[in-house]
Parts: structure tokens; C-alpha cells; sequence
């Protein structure tokens, strides 16, 4: 049973439409398949000692806030436990399925095949950047997150597995544009579900 903690609802924005398989972030696997500080003011000879300011306490996270920095946290483990998966390629070894279900897990899935198949593996890793909650509703039975990301696949390669040379990818090809995923909390622990990119949008 899916349990989550009660917070006020929270509804911002809309969730991302579904998207297609992983092998279409993959380019040419189709076609195979400064702070400084100030120094201190010298106290003045006739003023008076006085103690040093009472360190400030972090003021902490609503529950709103803490259920978004959660999410992101998975998002960014789905991403990294699906980088190992695809270097070797396999599930064994790497935690992707605590942190991918549904069409996420299957486009995961058909494209770990689809790289043994074509004797491919996945070489360096893709970035992710300016992550954000852009949506969601927390109070629901199954909560629930959309998120935004900048994804760069410029250093994560299709190579031949036994050579390790680069697989051909067409030149015209999006290699950083935006990602948007949905996810959803299940019995505690964020998951990702779906996902659609944008190459049509550049970051």
C-alpha cells in the first residue's frame, strides 16, 4: 500500500506528456539497431569587549520543500544508476530499478537490449543541469513531481563494444535541449515514471 505524509496540496504546473523510448536520446542507435571575505574592522581602543553573534540556526525545509529536494535527489540517481547500466550493458550491478518503474524502466529496458544486440555500450555519461520541480500535487494518494532538466549528451557515446570506437551519429543530431520527466512517490521513495525530451528546445 502507498503510503506518504500528509502536507497541504500542493499543485504547480502540469505534468510532461509521455515520452518515447531512451533509444531516441541515444543519436545513431536507430540507425545500428568566487566568494571573498572582508577583512575584519580593527576595534576601537575605547570600545567596550563585546561576545561574538550567535551563529543563525538554518531555518529548515517545509515539507513541501523537502518532498522536491527528495525528488530531485532520485531524478539524479535514476540518471546516474542508468549510466552504469548502460556501460555494461545490464541491470546487474547498478540500483536502476529502485529508481526507475513503468515506461522509464521499460525504455530503460528495451534500450539495454537494443545495445547488446548492435554489440554497442554507452561510453563517458551525459549532464544534467538546472533541475527543477515545475509541477506536481503532494497531497495526492500517490504524490507526484514533474521535472525540468538541461540535458547535455555531448560526452556520452554509442561505441563498439569490442573496439570501443564511436558508433556513427548523424551530424545534425540535438546534443543538449530540455528533458522533462514525471514521478511519483511510492511507499516513501521517489520514482521516476516517463519522461519526454525537447530537442527542439535548446539549453
Amino acid at each position: 500500500m502507498t503510503t506518504h505524509t500528509h502536507m497541504r496540496r500542493v499543485r504547480f504546473g502540469t505534468t510532461p506528456r509521455r515520452g518515447g523510448a531512451l533509444a531516441l536520446l541515444l543519436a545513431g542507435l536507430a540507425a545500428v539497431s568566487g566568494c571573498s571575505s572582508a577583512e575584519p574592522a580593527s576595534p576601537k581602543p575605547t570600545a567596550p569587549a563585546s561576545s561574538a553573534p550567535a551563529p543563525v540556526t538554518p531555518t529548515p525545509d517545509s515539507p513541501e520543500e523537502a518532498a522536491k529536494k527528495q525528488a530531485i535527489a532520485a531524478y539524479q540517481a535514476y540518471w546516474a544508476e542508468m549510466t552504469k547500466a548502460f556501460a555494461v550493458p545490464a541491470f546487474e550491478g547498478t540500483d536502476l530499478k529502485r529508481y526507475a518503474v513503468a515506461d522509464a524502466l521499460a525504455n530503460a529496458q528495451e534500450t539495454i537490449a537494443n545495445l547488446n544486440n548492435n554489440k554497442r555500450t554507452m561510453a563517458g555519461k551525459p549532464v544534467l543541469s538546472n533541475t527543477t520541480v515545475t509541477g506536481g500535487d503532494l497531497e495526492k494518494k500517490t504524490p507526484n513531481v514533474s521535472v525540468s532538466a538541461c540535458l547535455d549528451v555531448s560526452a556520452w557515446k554509442i561505441v563498439d563494444k569490442k573496439t570501443g570506437k564511436p558508433a556513427p551519429v548523424p551530424t545534425n543530431a540535438a546534443r543538449k535541449y530540455v528533458i522533462t520527466s514525471s514521478l511519483e512517490r511510492w511507499d516513501g521513495s521517489w520514482k521516476v515514471l516517463k519522461y519526454e525530451l525537447h530537442p527542439d528546445q535548446p539549453c
